[in-house]
């Protein structure tokens, strides 16, 4: 019996860059998906692929309490996915390189699942 699992290991080279992969620095991706595991952050990239939103613009759209709506922008501003501009009285939020990606992942694993 020894003998037939011995059949399934991979090889010392594959193991060698299994390994490696495994022990991988995986913080930033769990922030990430932290933040990509609610359905309202989820939301408010798709907005932002549309275009730059002030929080007075989310706050209509969300029919939410400003407080409540500044706790999900943080989480997808310290994931990354989001990043603020300054523009006279307004900040308004947009997609960063790294949010653009995460929204178009979403947006085709959406459609393959629809």
């Amino acid at each position: 019996m020894a003998q037939d699992a011995d059949a399934y290991r991979v090889d010392s080279d594959t193991m060698a860059r299994l390994q490696s992969i495994a022990a991988e620095e995986v913080t930033e991706s769990v922030t990430i998906y932290k933040a990509l595991a609610d359905e309202r952050r989820l939301r408010i990239l798709r907005l932002l692929v549309e275009t730059e939103l002030c929080v007075c613009d989310l706050v209509e759209i969300f029919d939410l309490e400003y407080s409540k709506l500044s706790y999900h922008l943080k989480q997808l501003r310290e994931a990354g996915l989001v990043a603020t501009d300054r523009e006279g009285n307004y900040v308004t939020y947009e997609l960063t390189p790294t949010g653009q990606i995460a929204a178009e992942g979403l947006a085709a694993f959406e459609s393959e699942t629809a």
